[in-house]
């Protein structure tokens, strides 16, 4: 991605006040977007972890697994908070416009996604301690498996738009939704077909259905996250009406 560019004015006239115009203030304010955005990277290499442990502890059953996925919510917490935090003085102490708000706004959102992706991985985790002990069945193991491969790539492609800034990469991501959704279903389908069942059964359906829409969630942070990009990148949001665009 390239070093963001100068400040830029929004409208003639009179020149607004700039804390970036100075070249010891450039200097500063890319040092410290740079530095957000290797923690921003950082999170999402995290929470795409998440994704993988979470659902490798649900297909083997294994509790130490899933309480590691648990614990290691608190290094993406800590890592969300602090990024949220430097993002907020910076809009108060710099107060960037155009190009240089748009990428601190997408910095603090897409922080948001992947905190509340990993927490879904959480949630995960936690539904391999009430599906134990019951072993998951050949077809829903298959099927939870590609979820959790669908809901890491998407993470993961999002993650490398971001990186690159590249917005044409960005917008592949709500095609990619589809395969989550038909993954989705094919659960959802063979779930039904159970038909009557004893009650450790239906629990466990219930619990299998929560799993399904967790994954779906976090594929639909992955777009959110691409759409956060492609605006980060233009400066226009996907399927709006921009005209008025303050950021622009």
């Amino acid at each position: 991605m390239e070093a963001t560019p100068g400040r830029e004015h929004q409208h003639g006239g009179d020149e607004e006040d700039d804390v970036t115009t100075t070249p010891e203030a450039r200097k500063s304010f890319n040092e410290s977007l740079e530095e957000l955005r290797a923690d921003v990277i950082r999170l999402g290499a995290l929470t795409t972890e998440s994704i993988a442990a979470a659902t490798q502890s649900l297909l083997d059953a294994d509790l130490a697994a899933a309480e590691q996925v648990i614990e290691h919510d608190d290094l993406v917490d800590n890592l969300y908070h602090f990024t949220e935090d430097r993002c907020f003085l910076m809009l108060a102490r710099q107060q960037p416009l155009a190009s240089d708000l748009r990428a601190v706004v997408t910095i603090l959102r897409i922080c948001h996604e992947l905190e509340r992706s990993a927490d879904l991985m959480v949630n995960v985790a936690k539904a391999t301690r009430r599906l134990w002990p019951h072993p998951l069945d050949p077809k829903v193991r298959g099927i939870i498996d590609e979820m959790g491969i669908q809901a890491a790539n998407q993470t993961r492609l999002a993650m490398d738009a971001f990186a690159d800034g590249d917005g044409s990469r960005a917008a592949a991501l709500a095609d990619m939704d589809n395969a989550m959704d038909d993954l989705s279903k094919s659960l959802f389908r063979h779930i039904l077909s159970w038909g009557n069942s004893d009650e450790g059964t239906i629990q466990q359906a219930v619990q299998l259905a929560l799993v399904a829409r967790h994954y779906e969630r976090v594929a639909d942070h992955a777009v959110t996250i691409a759409e956060r990009v492609q605006f980060m990148v233009t400066g226009l949001h996907p399927g709006a009406d921009n005209a008025d665009d303050i950021f622009a």
